[in-house]
């Protein structure tokens, strides 16, 4: 029931264009769809966000959106850990079931992970550990980790590939990079352990300045209801109303993701994390 005006951005292209309009005091957008999770974060504590309260959320529940009504999460995605059967078969090993069975001499060399300093999966993973077991426990972790990775990859979705083709024995990656070369035929499993998995939520906000701010709120209103729900999970890994499907159909536990403290450490992490194991 709105005429909306678009224009499409990267996620960081997004946010180098509302920090340089905040800073003038008039951001051009009424709302955004699709902001990263940590960034609508430091939007809040900018205060450029126009909070509001949706009645469509109610049921939603409450660890996808903000309880001020600053963010809403309209989808995520997660990251996993992927394994090749015929490797393992062929090599007389079984799947993991936690983080920690990763750190098994067994696992030397069989093991590909991307790199935090150019892939976003990867800081996903390096903040899971954090959140975990601590920053102190999960820098000791990395390091026992580190042990059994052979390759760090530039890209979050290199991995998947790499132990699709049996190059190696287990990755970590995300959800789609698994599925996707399922379908394709190859011997791959998605690898869920027992403790959890952290994902990453994508939001829609609105802000302040916006001369629609009326017609923002049905937007929002609109990306809480079932009907919009299904539209974005032909499109998306997973979905945050419960029981629409999306293209992943794994329900995967997640952990307890504390988004501030990724907002706060993000920039500092990934500098100690190259300087610890850049291979």
């Amino acid at each position: 029931g709105i005429t909306m005006s678009t224009l499409r951005f990267s996620g960081g292209e997004g946010w180098v264009r509302v920090e340089a309009e905040a800073e003038s005091g008039n951001i051009q957008a009424d709302a955004q769809w699709g902001m990263l999770h940590s960034l609508a974060q430091k939007a809040k504590g900018m205060d450029i966000l126009e909070c509001y309260v949706s009645p469509a959320w109610e049921d939603i529940p409450q660890m996808y959106w903000d309880p001020e009504g600053c963010w809403y999460g309209w989808s995520y995605w997660f990251i996993n850990g992927v394994y090749n059967t015929e490797v393992l078969a062929q090599k007389g090993l079984e799947p993991p079931k936690s983080w920690k069975d990763l750190l098994d001499p067994k696992w030397k060399d069989e093991i590909v992970m991307p790199n935090p300093g150019t892939a976003g999966t990867a800081f996903v993973i390096v903040a899971t550990i954090m959140q975990l077991y601590g920053e102190e426990e999960g820098w000791k972790y990395l390091e026992e980790l580190d042990k059994n990775v052979d390759q760090y990859t530039k890209s979050g979705s290199a991995p998947a590939q790499l132990v699709a083709q049996g190059e190696y024995a287990f990755g970590l990656t995300w959800d789609q990079a698994v599925t996707s070369r399922k379908a394709e035929g190859f011997p791959v499993e998605m690898w869920i352990p027992e403790e959890g998995v952290g994902y990453d939520l994508d939001v829609a906000v609105i802000f302040k300045t916006g001369q629609n701010l009326t017609e923002a709120k049905k937007l929002i209103d609109w990306l809480g209801t079932t009907e919009a729900q299904q539209l974005a999970g032909t499109y998306r890994s997973r979905v945050t109303r419960p029981g629409v499907p999306a293209l992943i159909d794994t329900d995967p536990k997640l952990v307890e993701y504390d988004v501030q403290w990724v907002a706060d450490n993000r920039d500092r992490i990934m500098e100690d994390w190259k300087t610890k194991f850049q291979k």
